[in-house]
């Protein structure tokens, strides 16, 4: 048996916008994807890319559960599930994900929507039947996930609570915290935004301010860097 592996379940751009029409989504939800597989690919860490295209199942729960059984029936013992919409996510925190997991706890990286941008998971504690029953896509998700690990008595490690990107108000609440996000996805914020001026300063490799008119929400931050 091979140890743990890592599924990124994320479709494509294309079918993206079909559920999330953001001006210029195209090009944010590849930026995104992207970003995530060489996220995934510095923790060398076996990684399975499952599109709209491979995914099997009716409903959400359906294919997402279907694709988590069919990495842990290529031999795996521990999968880390991740999206692509979750700018904050890097190597660090999958890294962690798989030592919890090592040490015999199940993994959640909770996100502000109440469901949650990372699941690290045993095969052992994997039932289809009740994961497909989970409330996928409603806010109760991860309320509902953690009462199930506890009553099952699994000890769990949480990861810091993330923003993820469903509609365009998660972006202008994103470009609040702007000097958190990689360099790559700035402009591209700022198209979904439509935002005419932007003045961006870079030295190296860091950069020392960042002058970008973008509409702003008085939201707190929510970020917690694993370098």
């Amino acid at each position: 048996m091979r140890s743990t592996a890592v599924l990124v379940f994320a479709n494509s751009s294309q079918e993206e916008m079909r559920y999330k029409p953001i001006n210029n989504g195209e090009v944010l939800f590849d930026s995104l994807t992207q970003r995530t597989l060489k996220e995934v690919e510095k923790t060398s860490l076996a990684y399975f890319h499952i599109t709209e295209h491979h995914q099997k199942g009716n409903s959400f729960g359906e294919r997402f559960t279907n694709a988590i059984k069919s990495v842990f029936d290529q031999g795996f013992e521990k999968v880390i599930t991740v999206g692509n919409d979750t700018p904050h996510l890097q190597s660090g925190h999958i890294k962690a994900a798989a030592e919890a997991l090592i040490k015999g706890r199940t993994v959640i990286g909770p996100s502000l929507d109440g469901g949650f941008y990372l699941m690290g998971i045993h095969q052992e504690n994997f039932n289809p039947d009740d994961f497909i029953d989970l409330p996928w896509q409603n806010s109760c998700l991860l309320r509902t996930l953690i009462e199930n690990l506890e009553k099952n008595k699994c000890s769990f490690y949480k990861l810091p609570v993330f923003e993820d990107i469903d509609t365009l108000h998660d972006i202008q609440r994103l470009s609040n915290y702007i000097s958190t996000l990689a360099i790559s996805l700035i402009s591209i914020f700022s198209d979904c935004l439509n935002t005419i001026n932007r003045t961006v300063f870079f030295i190296g490799t860091f950069y020392s301010s960042i002058s970008l008119q973008l509409p702003l929400n008085k939201g707190s931050p929510v970020f917690v860097p694993i370098r």
